[in-house]
């Protein structure tokens, strides 16, 4: 009997973890989709905007910013290139060391930055409408409990 109970509580999170995965995918793919039309900009380049706009005096190093979005450098190095082909961001040589790029937005990447976060929380607002604010506290404790549990996977390699 007890078995029974592991098995169905196995089969019942691994639901639960496919279905977190495809609500994700789901959502980011939305997203993804309507930040392209609307600003011809993907996440990706967003999220590369958004953490240029958070450094400090609104300049980062590429190697700071490879670290903060959990990406390589070389991969870091092609969105920096496209987002500057874009007239977007801007690469400075740092004066200390002409081998170490620093990037910064433009003032065309500022504008439209500030368009794509405003319409980016309108469309976060809308696509979570069905969730009320106490479910939208108890998913937020939920997954703090779930970062915990992952980060433990970077600690032990």
């Amino acid at each position: 009997m007890g078995e029974d109970r592991i098995d169905n509580e196995a089969c019942n999170k691994t639901r639960l973890m496919n279905r977190m995965i495809g609500n994700s995918s789901r959502l980011t793919q939305e997203l993804n989709k309507r930040m392209k039309q609307e600003f011809s900009l993907s996440l990706a380049k967003y999220d590369v905007l958004m953490a240029i706009e958070r450094a400090e005096d609104g300049e980062i190093t590429m190697s700071n910013l490879s670290r903060e979005l959990l990406v390589s450098n070389a991969n870091m190095t092609g969105m920096t290139s496209r987002l500057q082909a874009d007239g977007l961001v801007e690469k400075k040589t740092m004066p200390s060391d002409r081998r170490i790029y620093s990037v910064a937005l433009t003032e065309e990447g500022r504008t439209r930055l500030e368009q794509a976060i405003e319409k980016h929380g309108i469309w976060i607002r809308e696509l979570m409408d069905c969730i009320d604010s106490d479910e939208v506290n108890f998913m937020n404790s939920f997954l703090d409990k779930m970062d915990k549990q992952t980060d433990s996977f970077s600690e032990n390699d």
